[in-house]
């Protein structure tokens, strides 16, 4: 039971992040679950006026609490705010040489909330709460080539995989010698020789689909004259579903024998003619964050401000299930399926934000914001002694394998009149693997303008794009040289595609003043 769990884990993961994880370690499986730490992770407020201009020494949008808090004493009136995002991700993926398209959108609210200035003699008082979502994980991935190295069925072969009863008992595997000692794909199995394979068509689709945001509260106040503190609390929650469709075909008819007894009437009548593997996986999580932050007016052109965001724990909930379905040269099917429920927890590490501000020198405006975080702190914790030793070696690879980073966001501002301003900017977010390649650039425009004095829309379209190499799925490779006298030495590997990514956001909200 012990591998079986812990092996759900492993895959299902390998599975889930597979968009999101470059393949610079694909022969062990259990480092793919490190990606979970994405689910606690903080980008920038999904607000029109913050996404551009962040928040930690600038008045910007509400969703600015999450760069620094006390940035919220900058407003001196009361409003609420409901926003709504779309975005949209392209993706150019490259597998076995050839190229493939894929799109996939989504809609839904950003952000929804209030602020309240309290009336003071001096300086300012304000609270606020309200939900903003921060984190999107959008992903579409198409693939159709040929492969003559590896088969999906050998994901399935290897003891403790979550695949490997439903794989036996629809025939995508068999016992791999006559003692019924280990499992083999049934793509290799009737050969002279151990181990060989003809070949599959392989097609298929992975869609990813998320995100994640915080339900808050927050304060900030101007302490002394040009000084602001504040702070927040609030419930990191989100969402995230993967889904992948992946179909293997005999194209050529290579595997045309009577290997198979489709009707168990103890005589091979037919062979493969196509495997379909459906599978997903449903993750909830949640936890609690704290951040605290500073801001300081130099003059009435220039701030500084810094914040603090505290170590957070999420715990994630998980169901996978999946389905597989083997079609026969004679039209016989075979099908089964298996599910599961994994729940773990995440510690994920402080952020410290570091900004500057310049505040309308004849009507220009300017964002600055340094965020760093040191990802070799992430650790897993999987909640029992059971899985200690799983539980070890992944917060091993995560303190050798991840690296602090520091990520670097700007914006600049123009008001063309009281009522109309124009915004851009640009964001670097670097990856967080030592040896990674998905480091990704943000483009952003928007625009504000009031429509009453109490009434304003704010708008802002975000473009990102990075390049990564990922796996579409690992497998189980065999070393046969040791057979017949010993079993097959098993190590892990992977079938990786290039992706060229493009993402597209757009925010709109209504800013309503009372």
């Amino acid at each position: 039971m012990r591998r079986i769990i812990t092996n759900i884990l492993i895959v299902t993961f390998s599975l889930i992040i597979a968009g999101h994880v470059t393949a610079q370690n694909p022969n062990n499986a259990l480092l793919y679950s490190s990606q979970a730490t994405l689910f606690g992770d903080q980008g920038s407020a999904s607000d029109p006026v913050s996404i551009i201009m962040p928040g930690t020494a600038f008045k910007s949008g509400f969703g600015a609490f999450i760069d620094n808090p006390a940035s919220m004493a900058l407003h001196r009136r009361n409003f609420g705010e409901f926003g709504f995002s779309y975005r949209t991700v392209e993706e150019d993926a490259v597998f076995m040489g050839q190229q493939r398209l894929l799109d996939d959108s989504q809609r839904g609210i950003s952000s929804a909330g209030f602020l309240y200035a309290l009336p003071t003699d001096q300086g300012s008082l304000v609270f606020g709460a309200g939900y903003t979502q921060h984190s999107i994980y959008n992903r579409a991935l198409a693939f159709r080539a040929r492969n003559e190295n590896s088969t999906i069925t050998d994901m399935f072969k290897f003891d403790g995989s979550p695949y490997q009863d439903i794989a036996f008992n629809t025939f995508a595997t068999d016992f791999g010698d006559e003692f019924e000692d280990w499992d083999e794909s049934i793509l290799r199995i009737g050969f002279d020789r151990y181990g060989d394979y003809l070949g599959m068509r392989q097609q298929g689709e992975i869609f990813q689909r998320g995100y994640s945001g915080e339900y808050s509260m927050f304060f900030a106040t101007e302490f002394q004259e040009n000084l602001m503190i504040g702070g927040s609390i609030g419930l990191l929650s989100g969402r995230y579903r993967y889904n992948r469709v992946f179909q293997e075909v005999d194209e050529f008819n290579d595997y045309n024998s009577t290997i198979i007894d489709s009707n168990d009437d103890g005589i091979g009548d037919t062979d493969i003619d196509n495997i379909l593997l459906d599978d997903r996986v449903s993750s909830s999580f949640a936890g609690f964050r704290a951040r605290a932050g500073i801001l300081y007016k130099i003059s009435d052109h220039f701030q500084a401000g810094a914040s603090f965001t505290f170590p957070t724990t999420i715990e994630v909930n998980e169901l996978f299930d999946a389905n597989l379905r083997t079609t026969f040269n004679n039209g016989v099917e075979f099908s089964d399926f298996t599910d599961s429920e994994f729940s773990y927890k995440v510690k994920y590490p402080s952020r410290t934000s570091l900004g500057f501000g310049i505040v309308n020198l004849s009507g220009l405006s300017a964002s600055l914001s340094a965020d760093y975080v040191d990802y070799s702190k992430t650790r897993v914790d999987y909640g029992s002694s059971e899985f200690f030793e799983d539980e070890l070696a992944e917060n091993d690879f995560l303190e050798s394998e991840f690296r602090s980073v520091w990520s670097f966001r700007g914006g600049i501002s123009y008001d063309l009149s009281p009522d109309f301003s124009l915004r851009a900017g640009y964001s670097y977010l670097p990856g967080r693997f030592l040896n990674g390649n998905d480091d990704r650039s943000v483009y952003a425009l928007g625009a504000g303008f009031s429509l009453s004095r109490n009434l304003r829309l704010e708008f802002a379209a975000q473009y990102t794009e990075w390049n990564e190499i990922s796996a579409v799925y690992e497998y189980a490779r065999y070393n046969y040289s040791s057979l017949p006298d010993n079993l097959p030495a098993m190590s892990f590997s992977s079938e990786d595609a290039n992706r060229s990514a493009e993402r597209i956001q757009i925010l709109g909200t209504i800013k309503f003043s009372f």
